[in-house]
């Protein structure tokens, strides 16, 4: 039920509100490209904790990479000699996707989302480690109707 009405919150909220999308000379919002033209090999975001023990210190390191999908990233994720990777999926709000990782609860663990059309933080994916086990839970999951009363 709880998932329901996130759902009906980012719609709403994607239909109401600021628009920051980039409009043609008629006046129509222009759609985003699915696909990128260009693929930046670094990493647009990175988050890195250090981990100390007794025995040893550790780094946990989560970064973000564009894929050729414009609302699409993979995610990196390396800690205690372990790596795996996961997705990103970020919700086409008609403006240019904004990824961000912010610092979790437990340590090591970080949050995964994006910014919305009102700069607002959205989560997404959490990752941590347990039971020697790199970990990726959704969070939330998002979407996008269109408005076709217009």
């Amino acid at each position: 039920m709880n998932k329901i009405y996130t759902i009906l919150l980012i719609t709403i909220m994607a239909s109401c509100g600021t628009d920051n999308s980039k409009t043609s000379a008629e006046g129509k919002p222009e759609d985003i490209p699915t696909e990128r033209t260009e693929v930046n090999p670094n990493p647009v975001k990175t988050y890195i904790d250090t981990v100390k023990s007794f025995e040893t210190t550790d780094i946990f390191k989560v970064e973000l990479f564009e894929t050729a999908k414009t609302f699409n990233y993979l995610i990196k994720i390396f800690y205690k000699n372990i790596e795996t990777d996961d997705t990103l999926r970020v919700p086409d709000f008609g403006i240019n996707p904004s990824v961000e990782i912010q610092k979790g609860d437990k340590k090591p663990s970080c949050i995964i989302g994006f910014l919305d059309q009102n700069k607002q933080f959205r989560e997404s994916k959490i990752v941590y480690f347990e039971d020697d086990k790199l970990m990726v839970h959704v969070l939330k999951h998002y979407a996008v109707s269109a408005d076709t009363t217009k």
